[in-house]
């Protein structure tokens, strides 16, 4: 009896033959499958299609798309230390986002920390969350949008800042025109910490400077848990010549 083809073997109840294909999905008799292969490429054309959406939707400046932690070269020990706390506050994101663990960043301007927050949102997204990057001035004048707007209502655009997985609010501490505005931005901040949601604050001011700003009791929030302080003591990248 002379041997049987590889894709074909003989049924055991008649003479028909039971054929077997390489790839059983699409019934193909060679590998790779063309159309596996091109299944996998419109699938990574819509990851990367999301990818790009997302990392649109973050609205961190085009300075910082794309930039990863690898682009930041750290001008001192301490330096070293901070970077790699936030590579440490990313890679275990998933954590940070179960307990709320939020990180307040300090120090002068050009020191990096608007890079290395753009570099933890990106991170963060890249693990499929979700993530704001934006100013506090930004931020209540998004919320005032509502004001006089019968369609809008103040609560329901405060709540907005509650949803993103991380949300990174930068320049603390510059002077708002208003008292009824640095109530919203506090709103907007402790609606996030009720709802155990990581945040990221940036100043130029020091400790003492924020929370005189923000109060004793936001701050205090930002103490709980894993949080962190992280102070930029370093001269500025900027004027490095």
């Amino acid at each position: 009896m002379g041997l049987l083809p590889d894709l074909e073997i003989k049924a055991m109840s008649g003479p028909e033959t039971v054929r077997k294909y390489a790839c059983e999905v699409h019934r193909s008799e060679e590998l790779p499958c063309e159309a596996c292969e091109w299944e996998k490429a419109q699938a990574l054309r819509r990851k990367q299609a999301l990818t790009s959406k997302l990392f649109k939707d973050i609205l961190i400046g085009k300075r910082y798309i794309g930039k990863t932690f690898d682009d930041y070269f750290p001008p001192t020990d301490e330096a070293v230390e901070v970077k790699e706390k936030c590579i440490k506050y990313a890679q275990t994101f998933k954590n940070r986002l179960d307990s709320g663990d939020s990180l307040l960043m300090l120090g002068e301007p050009g020191t990096g920390k608007n890079m290395l927050s753009a570099c933890i949102c990106q991170a963060a997204v890249a693990q499929g969350y979700t993530a704001l990057h934006t100013t506090a001035m930004k931020l209540v004048r998004k919320i005032k949008t509502s004001w006089g707007n019968p369609d809008i209502d103040e609560q329901e655009m405060i709540d907005l800042f509650a949803k993103p997985d991380i949300l990174v609010v930068d320049e603390i501490g510059k002077q708002f025109g208003t008292k009824a505005e640095e109530i919203l931005l506090f709103e907007a901040l402790n609606g996030r910490y009720e709802d155990e949601r990581p945040t990221i604050l940036i100043s130029n001011l020091d400790e003492a400077g924020v929370e005189d700003y923000l109060g004793p009791t936001l701050i205090d929030r930002f103490h709980e848990g894993k949080s962190s302080l992280l102070k930029f003591t370093w001269p500025s990248y900027r004027r490095r010549w």
